[in-house]
C-alpha cells in the first residue's frame, strides 16, 4: 500500500502521531505538533478536523468548542504545506464531508474514518471518491458494523485503505486501555477475514503497545502525542510526551527490522557467546600415546571452540599420536 512517497509493504510499517486536538485550535501550536513529530520520527501526523455546523446540532453545547478551535482554510493549506516541509505525510480525520474534496485538492497525504464515523456513508463515500488512502478506526465496532463498511468499500473499488484495530474507553471514565483488554489477536483475524492491511490505534498510555502490536501483525499504528502537560486534549491521558514518544518509535521500527529478518541470523556477539556457553570435546582421562579413541575416553565440556561434542562419531577409532592429558581439549593434530 502506498501512503504519500511511501510503499509499505508487509515487512514494512508505518507510525504516525494524532495531536488529539491539543492544539486547541491554535494555529502556532499546531506548527509546533508537526515540527515535533518529525524530529522524533513520526511518518506522519493526524488532525482532527471538522466544520462545527456539518458535525454537531446547532442546540448541542459541543458545537462552540468546536467553533472556537476551527482552523480556517488558510491555515489548513499552511499545515498542509508545513508537513510536507519537513518530510512527514498530513492526515485527517475527517468529520465533515465539505472538508474532504478541499483537503485533497491542496495535498492531504491520506484521511481517517473515524470510529464514530464507520456507519456514516456522509463520511465514508467522499472519502473514497478522494481515491486518497485511509485508515478506518474500529473502536466501538462490531463484526456486522466492519462487515458492512468492508463491503462497502470493495464495491466502491476502493481497496488502499486500512483496518485499524483498537479500543476506545474513555467516555466510561477509563484512563486508557489495559494490554489484556487490547485485542491484538483480532489483528489475525481481520488480515484472514478480509485480506487487508491491519494496523492498531493504541488508546493506552504506554510505550510499549505500539511494539507488541507490531510483533501481533499491525503494520500501521498511531498513538496520540502532546507537547507538554500544559496543552492537554480531550485523549490527554493516552498521550505521550515527545521524548515517550520518540522512544515508542524506536522500539517500533526496531521489530519492523527484527520482524523482516525470515532466516535464522545470529546477533553480533552470539559468535563470541559460543565459544563461553557451547562446549568441546575433551579427555576424559588421560590418553596414552597409541591409544585407540573410544567413546568412553572422551567428555562434553566448557569451554567451547574446540571439537563440537556432535562431531565425536568422527574420532572413534583413531589413534592418539601422543600422550593427552585429562580435561584437554582434543586436538585433531594429535590423532590420526
Amino acid at each position: 500500500m502506498k501512503i504519500g512517497t511511501k510503499e509499505i509493504t508487509k515487512n514494512d510499517s508505518y507510525f504516525w502521531v494524532e495531536e488529539g486536538q491539543a492544539s486547541l485550535g491554535n494555529f502556532e501550536t499546531a506548527i509546533k505538533f508537526i515540527d515535533t513529530a518529525s524530529e522524533i520520527g513520526a511518518d506522519g501526523i493526524e488532525f482532527q478536523l471538522a466544520i462545527p455546523e456539518e458535525f454537531y446540532i446547532e442546540s448541542h453545547p459541543y458545537i462552540n468548542h468546536y467553533r472556537k478551535i476551527q482552523y480556517t482554510n488558510q491555515q489548513l493549506i499552511e499545515l498542509i504545506n508545513h508537513s510536507k516541509k519537513k518530510g512527514i505525510d498530513f492526515i485527517a480525520t475527517v468529520l465533515s464531508s465539505s472538508l474532504v474534496p478541499f483537503l485533497a485538492k491542496n495535498g492531504c497525504t491520506a484521511f481517517v474514518i473515524n470510529a464514530s464515523d464507520i456507519n456514516n456513508p456522509g463520511i465514508i463515500d467522499p472519502v473514497i471518491d478522494s481515491k486518497l488512502p485511509f485508515f478506518i478506526s474500529l473502536p466501538l465496532a462490531s463484526i456486522e458494523e466492519i462487515d458492512w463498511i468492508v463491503n462497502r468499500c470493495l464495491a466502491k473499488g476502493a481497496v488502499n485503505f486500512v483496518l485499524m484495530q483498537g479500543q476506545h474507553t474513555m467516555a466510561s471514565g477509563d484512563h486508557g486501555v489495559s494490554p489484556e483488554d487490547s485485542n491484538l489477536g483480532f489483528l489475525v483475524t481481520l488480515n484472514e477475514k478480509y485480506s487487508a492491511n491491519v494496523g492498531y490505534i493504541d488508546h493506552s498510555p504506554n510505550i510499549f503497545m505500539p511494539s507488541i502490536a507490531r510483533a501481533a501483525g499491525a503494520n500501521f499504528v498511531c498513538k496520540h502525542l502532546f507537547l507538554n502537560k500544559n496543552n492537554q486534549g480531550p485523549d490527554w491521558f493516552v498521550c505521550l510526551s515527545p521524548d515517550e514518544m520518540r522512544d515508542t518509535i524506536d522500539y517500533f521500527k526496531k521489530i519492523t527490522i527484527s520482524m523482516a529478518i525470515k532466516d535464522k541470523v545470529l546477533a553480533p556477539g552470539e559468535n563470541m557467546d559460543k565459544t563461553v556457553m557451547r562446549r568441546s570435546i575433551v579427555a576424559a582421562d588421560d590418553i596414552k600415546k597409541g591409544a585407540r579413541i573410544t567413546k568412553e575416553m572422551l567428555a562434553f565440556k566448557r569451554p567451547g571452540g574446540g571439537i563440537q561434542p556432535n562431531k565425536y562419531e568422527s574420532l572413534l577409532g583413531k589413534i592418539s599420536n601422543e600422550e593427552i592429558k585429562k580435561d584437554e581439549i582434543i586436538n585433531l593434530n594429535k590423532i590420526s
